[in-house]
């Protein structure tokens, strides 16, 4: 990912197992087919496809975003403020699990809140976030509508097929790491 911002995964997240065991212990639905981890997991990968054409985006946001969007969801419906409880979530365990500048962290924070309510977004890492969800939304048979959208590497075709495919076969979360490093 030349020309990105670059993950030092030692020094930003000493251990992925630690931090995503964190998170696991926090949230009611981590084994949720619909929200839980499989759904994070996509969620990362599909982040990996919208970082190659979206290069001022910051890919540790988004692989964080990917981890805490959906982790303090209490129901698989309507669960206002879920975002928000996954924004706390993340600022509770920065320095600890985790390590970003504050300008970072900031937008990790702002993408988390606001997934839900954003129609979309002109910051090319709060877009990549956003899309990266929406292109998951197959798994609860919505198609992602355009116009929700925030970049054009989402309203690809062939990336939106392949996204389609993907929950329940995503990669574990180590493996996600190494690719956003590359």
């Amino acid at each position: 990912m030349d020309g990105q911002i670059p993950i030092t995964a030692p020094k930003a997240i000493p251990s992925v197992e630690r931090l995503v065991g964190a998170v696991h212990d926090r949230s009611a639905l981590h084994r949720s087919y619909i929200h839980g981890d499989q759904h994070w997991r996509a969620v990362a990968d599909v982040g990996l496809r919208l970082l190659a054409d979206n290069r001022r985006a910051d890919p540790l946001v988004v692989f964080l975003f990917a981890l805490f969007h959906d982790s303090m969801r209490q129901n698989e419906v309507g669960d206002p403020g879920h975002g928000q409880r996954g924004a706390e979530l993340a600022q509770e365990l920065h320095g600890r699990y985790f390590q970003l500048p504050p300008d970072r962290l900031g937008l990790l924070l702002d993408a988390c809140a606001a997934h839900t309510d954003a129609p979309f977004s002109d910051d090319p890492t709060i877009g990549v976030c956003f899309d990266s969800d929406r292109l998951n939304l197959w798994r609860v048979g919505i198609t992602p509508a355009a116009k929700y959208l925030s970049t054009d590497a989402a309203l690809d075709g062939e990336l939106q097929q392949w996204s389609k495919s993907l929950h329940g076969h995503a990669r574990d979360w180590a493996d996600l790491l190494l690719t956003y490093m590359e």
